[in-house]
């Protein structure tokens, strides 16, 4: 498949549809790549230089905080990574962000997203979305966190990314839920028991 097709995907389910000369000029500067587990795409307190969009594997937001390591994100689904906005800007990012598997991606750096810009500034609207759909998952993160009981979140995360629960170490799950290990496992343990409980007899 045509590893740019993803994001056309993604840009086609949000009413944005690029023509022939706008697809040609994004295609032009942009790079192909694979990532291994554990690399860093985005350093905690440095500016942002590239930008990505995840075509395969697993992806988390975090930040290191008085030693401590907090998962804010975890990306499994064709996506965005990054923000435009932060290397337009030049400001410095508050997280990072981390491979937790082998990625395929597709990469732009500074200098291509300027010269984009700049050649087709009409695309500005493709930033526009992308800022909504941040502040959208920013606010949907906020109430999962404040509102739900873990359990209800580790439904969600199951029912939404299951690749997710079934892939990548507890440690980022619980972390990600704001629970300590031990409580994710009496979580995982009771709600496989209610899963075989509501299986039919055969």
């Amino acid at each position: 498949m045509d590893p740019f097709e993803p994001v056309l995907n993604w840009l086609n389910s949000r009413n944005i549809f690029l023509t022939r000369r706008q697809k040609a000029l994004i295609r032009q500067y942009t790079v192909p790549r694979t990532a291994k587990a554990k690399e860093i795409l985005m350093a905690q307190d440095n500016t942002v230089h590239k930008f990505y969009f995840l075509n395969s594997g697993i992806v988390r937001l975090f930040r290191m905080e008085e030693g401590n390591d907090y998962t804010l994100g975890l990306i499994s689904s064709r996506d965005f990574l990054s923000a435009p906005q932060l290397i337009f800007s030049g400001w410095i990012s508050t997280c990072s962000l981390e491979t937790l598997t082998d990625a395929d991606l597709l990469e732009w750096d500074s200098e291509a997203l300027h010269l984009i810009k700049s050649q087709a500034p009409e695309l500005y609207n493709i930033e526009l979305m992308h800022m909504m759909r941040l502040l959208d998952w920013v606010q949907q993160n906020q109430i999962e966190q404040i509102c739900f009981p873990a359990e209800k979140r580790y439904q969600l995360l199951l029912e939404r990314q299951p690749e997710v629960v079934l892939t990548i170490p507890l440690k980022y799950i619980a972390s990600y839920l704001g629970i300590h290990t031990d409580s994710l496992s009496r979580i995982r343990k009771s709600h496989q028991s209610e899963s075989n409980r509501s299986r039919p007899r055969e």
